[in-house]
């Protein structure tokens, strides 16, 4: 069997896209490498009942050669992987702990931990130790009282936060593939999830009931992301209002027409079928996102996190109007009303704590400075997505751009060479011809400069890569000098920020710039004109100047295809601010103009 890091290594390899090394599991899972070597061992051991093999290469790393059915075999193998040495691992202890406080109120003693995660007294006593820096952050402490045992205590809201916080970051793929292949086929008590038993109860119970309402529903679209987020939300709802735990008043809830259709009638099934009274409270915790309890100037917090990052980080940030435009729409999506999915999981969110804490640091700072302190319990999700919106800035923006030095050799070294260098860097941005010169030359100018490249006319060789082209560079001969750089940069990159790198692109010269630019600028007038004409007392007076410029920009980026990433896509639900968004996506249709959903939104933080 698998000890619960054994499971961890196995999902990471299943997982990676690339090749893991040994160093960087140690590091991540905080043992030695000889640790990590033994646990090798065991899980080569274990993968040969499924005739798959581990291959290892050095200065390379480890991979697994195996089929999506292999793949889903495994997932399926270390689910059922249920044994006590699951609960070595002190993380899965604690995770096993909070369940236990979760699904019963009141006191728990050491010696009733211990007894059902089968450790001794002392570990327990240590583990608990542990659980009250586990809890913290999430506004949650500890409280010992003498013979009654240990109890959690503080805001029920806060509680429910940490445990789906928990129940999110442990589904993985296969988890969510099994969840909804469950709901298709019908087969629910066959599911089988690394939860408590009466979470997983009522799990089953939440998506026994969500299969007929999904079923019945034929024309509301649902995401996946929208469903999974409802059944944890429901499920937590029902474990604790079985303990007697509410999240607010015990006002009955009252249907309006801005509430989900699927949800309502969902939720009153669940509550029908436990005989638990349907409260709005409880239904809003379920629906929509709690942090929009705060009035929130999406605008001005955008700004104050840019200033105060850009201060602490001496980097520019504030002039980089598209870091503004990206961070104000991530941020006006986070914060949309109706947003469920609040503590989504950040694949990146170790390799950027670890490769970036400072600008981590300072952007957790900003946000609890001027989010408020409800950012603590989102946790480090949240503030790894905003610093990666910081992260793609800088690389694009502020980080000096890698460049390659070329050396380039034609018949004598005059002539045409001053045309030719114009020509090749303006083409490829990453590349400087540091020097031209003759056949006869190239060895001595090797010895004066650090030379990267050689683009010469003639054949000749060298201990760097060398690139033939014509004596005036065809297309392809660009092309041949485009892909040698951008190999040379690769293999230079720092690799710390890797995942930032964005693939290669062929530099092609606009025709008529003049034209475009002349009808981006008409067009964006003119939309803007008439927002103004229909809607101008709607907008913020402090903010007319931004608004002119995010529209131009809005044009802009749709005019080349660069629209924000339309990153969520949520069920036609009304809400107060649908009207503006459909009168405002009406007027760019008029010119022709059609922007998605999440430049809408972020266009409509202008209005008051």
């Amino acid at each position: 069997m698998l000890t619960m890091r054994e499971n961890l290594i196995v999902s990471k390899l299943i997982e990676a896209r690339k090749t893991i090394r040994i160093k960087d599991l140690s590091k991540e899972l905080e043992v030695s490498t000889r640790t990590i070597k033994y646990d090798l061992e065991n899980i080569r051991k274990w993968l040969e009942q499924f005739s798959i093999e581990i291959y290892a290469q050095p200065n390379k790393g480890l991979w697994l050669e195996c089929s999506e059915n292999e793949k889903l075999q495994l997932y399926r193998a270390m689910i059922e992987n249920k044994n006590e040495s699951f609960y070595v691992d002190q993380h899965a202890r604690l995770e096993r702990i909070l369940y236990m406080f979760f699904v019963k109120e009141g006191y728990i003693t050491a010696s009733q931990l211990a007894d059902q995660i089968q450790v001794s007294r002392n570990t327990i006593i240590n583990d608990l130790k542990a659980f009250e820096e586990f809890i913290q952050p999430w506004m949650l402490h500890l409280e010992r009282k003498q013979r009654k045992g240990y109890r959690i205590v503080g805001k029920e809201i806060h509680l429910r936060l940490l445990t789906e916080h928990i129940i999110r970051e442990n589904v993985s793929d296969y988890d969510m593939y099994h969840i909804f292949t469950t709901i298709q086929t019908g087969k629910i008590d066959e599911l089988s999830l690394n939860l408590d038993d009466t979470i997983l109860a009522a799990c089953k119970n939440v998506m026994k009931q969500s299969r007929e309402i999904l079923l019945e529903a034929k024309g509301e679209s649902i995401s996946h992301v929208e469903i999974l987020s409802i059944f944890i939300r429901l499920t937590i709802m029902l474990v604790r209002m079985d303990c007697g735990c509410t999240i607010g008043s015990y006002r009955l809830f009252q249907s309006d027409d801005k509430s989900s259709s699927f949800l309502e009638k969902l939720m009153a099934r669940v509550c029908t079928e436990y005989q638990v009274p349907m409260l709005e409270d409880e239904f809003h915790y379920v629906h929509r996102n709690f942090l929009l309890d705060q009035k929130l100037d999406l605008v001005k917090i955008t700004n104050q996190i840019i200033h105060y990052v850009s201060k602490k980080e001496d980097v520019p940030y504030v002039q980089d109007v598209k870091l503004y435009g990206n961070l104000l729409a991530h941020l006006s999506l986070r914060f949309e009303k109706s947003t469920t999915y609040l503590t989504e999981i950040n694949p990146f969110k170790e390799e950027i704590k670890n490769s970036h804490f400072s600008l981590f640091s300072h952007i957790r700072d900003a946000c609890l400075k001027y989010i408020g302190p409800y950012t603590s319990i989102v946790h480090d999700s949240f503030i790894s997505f905003i610093t990666l919106h910081f992260l793609v800035s800088y690389e694009n923006v502020f980080k000096k751009k890698p460049c390659v030095t070329a050396l380039y050799v034609c018949s004598t070294g005059r002539g045409v060479a001053r045309l030719i260098k114009n020509r090749v860097e303006r083409e490829i941005k990453q590349i400087e011809i540091a020097a031209y010169c003759s056949m006869l030359e190239v060895e001595e100018r090797m010895k004066e400069q650090d030379i990267d490249l050689i683009i010469s006319v003639f054949p000749l060789k060298a201990n760097v890569p060398v690139i033939i082209v014509d004596s005036v560079p065809s297309e392809e001969n660009i092309r041949a000098i485009r892909e040698a750089v951008y190999e040379i940069i690769q293999e230079t990159a720092d690799t710390s920020t890797a995942f930032l790198q964005q693939s290669n692109q062929a530099f092609e010269e606009e025709k008529n710039n003049e034209e475009i630019s002349q009808e981006i600028i008409l067009k964006g007038f003119e939309i803007a004109h008439e927002i103004m004409d229909t809607f101008g007392s709607q907008l913020h007076p402090d903010r007319k100047e931004g608004f002119m410029i995010h529209l131009f920009l809005m044009v802009h980026r749709f005019y080349f295809n660069k629209q924000y990433d339309h990153f969520m896509i949520r069920s036609k639900e009304k809400h107060q601010t649908e009207q503006l968004l459909e009168q405002l996506d009406t007027v760019l249709k008029k010119y022709h103009v059609s922007v998605n959903k999440t430049e809408l939104i972020s266009l409509s933080q202008y209005f008051k």
